[in-house]
């Protein structure tokens, strides 16, 4: 005969398997838990989930991936994941060893492995960003298969705008392809390649190391040579390296930013950064 301790035991059981099935069903309700490391990513990833979820951003557009140390609260987040998005250890290297400790299924590097020369600022090819997509698509469509429909029709959306959008910065970049230029990093190369533009020389392939003297004497030249007309700075690093190429030099200081600092994070993050490059670019190199 079951005493009353032990039915009030029996129900409170039944009543926490029940909550859990309850949390379980809302959170697969409301899609997987998607943490990105960088602004795009963020941007993209939150246009394949419209209307399933939200991603969470691991870095905001003030952080340089190339060099950051993770709080606790964002080890925390990356472990909460259900899936992990970001680039490799050739752009976000310190988020490898976090990376490492995480399930393979829940780590999603876009260029997993080594990846030699390649420059790992994919998401600036409007082409490798509908690429970025695809990927996310299936990925998606694989961990959350009741969503399948949601990220698939998502999906072909995105890369409808993608292709507009590329078709408006050829536009806007096309009268200025042949006027060289020179940057802080070479992040570029992506973007470039996709609208014919040219890019004299990048004053670091480190950034996250000043400059050393004899590479602002090295850009110093190329400005003199190449009657170069603008020089690019970004918001993550430090602006005094690019100050000193040009002092003394009729050259116009202009700003691109590659991940997006102050940009609105949403579905239209994305084509807001690569609007604002083509324009800032455009802008830079005018004639006067």
């Amino acid at each position: 005969m079951r005493t009353k301790a032990t039915m009030t035991a029996i129900r409170r059981l039944i009543l926490a398997l029940v909550l859990i099935l309850a949390g379980t069903a809302k959170g697969f309700a409301e899609g997987p838990v998607v943490v990105t490391s960088i602004f795009p990513l963020h941007a993209l990833a939150a246009g394949v989930m419209q209307g399933v979820g939200a991603p969470r951003l691991l870095l905001d557009g003030q952080a340089s991936p190339h060099d950051f140390a993770l709080k606790p609260s964002q080890a925390r987040l990356l472990q909460s994941a259900d899936l992990v998005v970001w680039i490799g250890e050739s752009l976000e290297y310190p988020l490898a060893r976090y990376a490492a400790n995480l399930p393979p299924e829940r780590s999603f590097p876009l260029l997993p492995g080594p990846e030699g020369a390649r420059n790992p600022h994919i998401w600036l090819d409007t082409r490798a960003a509908k690429e970025i997509v695809s990927n996310l698509v299936e990925k998606l469509r694989a961990l959350d298969p009741a969503h399948a429909d949601d990220y698939a029709r998502n999906g072909a959306a995105l890369a409808n705008r993608i292709d507009g959008l590329e078709k408006e910065l050829a536009e806007v970049l096309r009268p200025h392809r042949s006027v060289p230029y020179i940057v802080y990093h070479d992040a570029y190369a992506p973007f470039e390649r996709r609208f014919g533009l040219e890019n004299a020389g990048a004053v670091t392939a480190h950034p996250e190391q000043p400059p050393s003297a004899g590479q602002i004497r090295r850009m110093r030249e190329i400005i003199a040579a190449r009657e170069i007309r603008c020089a690019f700075r970004e918001p993550q690093f430090e602006p005094r390296a690019l100050a000193a190429i040009a002092e003394g030099n009729d050259i116009r200081i202009g700003e691109l930013d590659p991940l997006g600092h102050g940009l609105e994070q949403g579905v239209n993050g994305y084509f807001l950064l690569m609007q604002r490059l083509g324009d800032s670019i455009a802008a830079c190199l005018a004639h006067p």
